[in-house]
């Protein structure tokens, strides 16, 4: 017995010194066998029936107890977790393959989790309310193209209110209303107010944390001076005290109640907001002829309500208006839309993208993990093969193929998950102004996501060794050569079709890339019409409570210019209401006087400016004057108009004289260059431009421009605004050519992103072309050794790796510019003045690839070369 089994020994030993069987694996197998035999000879089994007995039992490294316990409970995952050990065992002897698979789908599974991240967060999250599917945003739209869409306006909402029977309620909330608070020992602070109707917290079925909302006499005129505070002011401001509600604080000099603290978490119409105060609507502006759009409506509508049948009521409102008012609703409609699509409709394309680029990058990651366990499924086919002969099933070889996939899993997964969290934190500081930014996080939805990626990438990734096992055969392990013989030119074909499929995904999102940065280095290429260098911006809310008049308004402004220009360093100096490119519009309407055919309601951006503008913030006069500081109240009304105003309506004539009206008559006494607006790829509408003296506004930005650096001035001309005012509050100090970079942000974040995803493919697609190459060269050794024998140059094999490394780069590349043609329309509103099928981008991604293929292929090409066919021949 004994003689027969060390046979046994002594032969199984032999094949696995012959397949290369890693010692582990051989060590085991042999320690089972041994004691399984001797076992059953000792039961009274002849040696041949003990030997077979043996070999079915230890076939699947489990010991003979454990094929006793198969039928009891838990036994198959005791033995699947047995079977994970055991691969953790073998990864740990390979630590060079471990490292790189675990690093390749961490990569793979932190990208994809923290886009989702934020696209669940900003997206798909529910609105933080009670039932948020049932609330819906109303605005108003008119025909006229030149017009953009709108809030509504008072009258409208009187009459919807009045008609509707889908609407449980609808709120109005007047945004952008500024105060400044002061008192409480504390330093003099701008807040960000919305009036809001007493109905709006119960729309959004939301209750204060402390305190009540709004009643309905607070909505009434000379009754508002009431507050609702956010958290996060109160935490900050008044230290979490909860006697807050009932005290008056101080806002824009005026002594305001609170009423009541809102929960944490709660940021409507954004989380800009900090306060909430009644709002009171001018009787003036419940008349037809006010056509003022300045409220945002959201509406409750009806248990079972779709937002589309919502949609035909609305339509069938706006046409009976126009039925009954034509000269004020003739073009006028309203427009429905969930509450949620309406807050994120301007980012949903973008991170629709950047998600479709990391789901890319995410497969090349999954084809790159199945190509390294395909090599080395490969290299254990003699293992795999004696396994079945000592009796293991096909099944049981692929059980424990997915169990050794595991480890890499969980560990390619955790660090993935880490990387997850610091990049939504990243993107958080990044891009702080996209909406609904303070709902991105890693919560339970993005892990489940996570999981079921990492799930789906195991699956992907086992493929190719599960296909390896499957077809191992025994009878192969004992031919000469069999290592380099079907099996591996098989698994050598799988892994080019593999790298392939690799090149073509990873060719759309280095196109994308591409077209990106073209696209931004157009943009920043745009003139903005501006001179932003060396000029600093300070907004300014100017609060009514203090300063109720027009006159006093403009007085007040005129004292801050005074003020200003006794700072040391300032050159000059100026007022706008609305800063350039920065993302916010003000339409109004004019007529041309006399009133011409088609003359009439001209859309314009316009804005309140101080003489000197044009001059401190760049834009060059081209005809006529500035305006001086005789054009006030009790003078000629007066208005400067931009070159795209002057062509478009007086072309061939000269605009200075000529005339615009909206409630009074204004002269044209000079004409602007043109500038970019809210953003730089947007054409913006013909500018006019009002003297400040005689339409001054409550919301103003100062522009100084200096002769030093403009941050050095920020405490001097702070300090001589207090001067004027010890209670106003200076935010938003920043100098212009952040404002223009600010313009630019989200660009800039979708761009490098996309572009980081770009190099991470290319990355990732070099470790596959270099795997496949390198398995190509190590199955032809012996081919190459004879070439090399028989007078074939060395260097001339190595290009023949190369040439078909790059063949497998040319073929990926082609395929991947088709899909990239067929995407480039998706990406057509990220780009500006790039054709989103633009060849010189498409062609660039596929060069760089074959070429990457080639430098990346040079190294086992180099070992090709480098054979010593001498060596070679002896082996066989």
């Amino acid at each position: 017995m004994t003689r027969i089994r060390y046979q046994l020994v002594a032969l199984f030993r032999s094949i696995f010194r012959s397949q290369d069987i890693d010692s582990d694996v051989a060590e085991e197998l042999l320690f089972h066998i041994d004691r399984e035999t001797e076992a059953n000879v000792q039961r009274g089994m002849s040696p041949s029936d003990a030997y077979r007995a043996a070999r079915i039992t230890v076939g699947s490294l489990d010991d003979a107890q454990e094929a006793t316990r198969d039928e009891r409970p838990g036994s198959r995952l005791r033995q699947f977790w047995r079977d994970v050990e055991f691969g953790a065992r073998l990864l740990r002897k390979s630590s060079g393959f471990t490292i790189a698979s675990v690093g390749i789908i961490a990569l793979g599974i932190g990208a994809s989790t923290s886009i989702f991240g934020v696209v669940y967060g900003v997206l798909l999250r529910p609105l933080a309310y009670a039932e948020p599917d049932r609330l819906v945003s109303i605005r108003t739209a008119v025909a006229q193209p030149q017009l953009p869409s709108a809030m509504l306006n008072g009258a409208d909402h009187r009459a919807i209110m009045a008609s509707t029977r889908v609407f449980e309620d609808i709120a109005l909330v007047k945004p952008l209303v500024n105060y400044n608070a002061t008192g409480d020992d504390a330093e003099p602070e701008r807040l960000l107010a919305a009036r809001v109707s007493a109905n709006l917290f119960g729309v959004l079925r939301v209750r204060p944390l402390l305190g009540r909302g709004f009643t309905p006499e607070e909505e009434q005129p000379g009754h508002e001076n009431s507050v609702v505070l956010s958290y996060g002011l109160w935490q900050r401001r008044f230290g979490g005290d909860r006697s807050i509600v009932g005290r008056q604080i101080q806002l824009s000099g005026t002594p305001t109640t609170v009423v009541g603290v809102m929960p944490a978490g709660f940021s409507f119409p954004s989380s800009a907001y900090q306060i909430w105060v009644p709002l009171s609507i001018d009787p003036r502006e419940l008349a037809r002829e006010y056509r003022t759009y300045a409220y945002i409506a959201t509406g409750r509508i009806k248990p079972g309500v779709t937002v589309q049948r919502a949609q035909v009521e609305l339509n069938a409102i706006a046409a009976r208006l126009s039925h009954e008012f034509p000269r004020t609703n003739r073009d006028v409609t309203f427009v429905a839309t969930s509450m949620l699509d309406e807050a994120v409709h301007a980012v949903r394309s973008p991170l629709y993208i950047l998600l479709a680029a990391v789901f890319c990058l995410l497969l090349i990651a999954c084809l790159n993990v199945a190509n390294l366990l395909g090599a080395r499924a490969t290299s254990r086919s003699g293992e795999f093969a004696v396994r079945l002969a000592l009796g293991a099933s096909r099944m049981r070889l692929v059980s424990q193929i997915v169990a050794e996939v595991v480890p890499i899993l969980i560990a390619g997964g955790m660090f993935g998950v880490g990387m997850a969290i610091w990049s939504v934190r990243g993107f958080v500081a990044a891009a702080p102004n996209i909406p609904r930014i303070e709902s991105v996080g890693v919560s339970w939805h993005v892990l489940a996501f996570s999981i079921a990626m990492l799930t789906l990438t195991g699956f992907i990734a086992c493929l190719v060794p599960a296909r390896q096992a499957w077809r191992s055969d025994f009878t192969a392990v004992t031919k000469e050569g069999s290592r380099s013989t079907a099996g591996g030119v098989r698994q050598a074909a799988l892994q080019r079709f593999l790298v392939v499929a690799q090149i073509a995904c990873a060719v759309p999102l280095l196109a994308g890339a591409l077209l990106l940065v073209r696209g931004f280095a157009n943009l920043v290429r745009v003139d903005p019409g501006i001179r932003a260098d060396g000029a600093l911006s300070l907004l300014i809310a100017i609060p009514r409570a203090k300063y109720p008049t027009d006159e006093q308004v403009a007085g007040f402004t005129t004292q801050l210019l005074e003020a200003v220009r006794g700072v040391p360093g300032v050159k000059s100096y100026s007022v706008v209401n609305r800063l350039p490119l920065g993302g916010v519009g003000q339409v109004n309407t004019v007529d041309l006087e006399p009133a011409q055919s088609g003359r009439a309601n001209i859309a314009v951006d316009s804005r309140s400016v101080s003489p000197g503008y044009f001059a401190t913030i760049g834009i060059p006069l081209t005809q006529g004057r500035d305006f001086t500081s005789h054009d006030d109240m009790m003078s000629t009304r007066v208005v400067i108009v931009d070159e795209q105003f002057a062509r478009k309506y007086w072309p061939g004539q000269r605009a200075i004289g000529q005339r615009l009206r909206t409630d009074t008559t204004y002269d044209v006494v000079g004409v602007v260059g043109h500038v970019k607006d809210e953003d730089l790829d947007v054409d913006s509408r013909p500018q006019v431009y009002w003297n400040y003296l005689q339409r001054p506004q409550d919301r103003m930005a100062l522009v100084v421009r200096s002769s030093v650096t403009p941050t050095r001035l920020t405490p001097l001309i702070v300090h001589a605004i207090r001067a004027v005012d010890a209670n106003q509050a200076v935010y938003d100090v920043r100098t212009m050519r952040e404002v223009l970079n600010h313009s630019l942000a989200q660009r800039r974040v979708t761009m490098v992103l996309l572009g980081a995803f770009s190099l991470v493919a290319l990355s990732l697609t070099s470790v596959g072309v270099y795997g496949v190459v390198a398995f190509v060269v190590a199955m032809r050794v012996r081919e190459f050794g004879i070439r090399v024998a028989l007078g074939a140059n060395p260097w001339r094999l190595a290009g023949l790796v190369v040439s078909q490394a790059s063949g497998m780069a040319v073929v990926g590349a082609l395929c991947g510019m088709i899909v990239a043609i067929g995407l480039g329309g998706v990406m057509r509103a990220l780009k500006y003045e790039v054709n989103p099928r633009d060849t010189s981008s498409l062609a660039g991604a596929g060069v760089l690839l074959v070429v990457v293929a080639g430098l990346t292929s040079f190294l086992p090409a180099r070992r090709a070369a480098n054979i010593d066919p001498a060596s070679t021949l002896r082996s066989e």
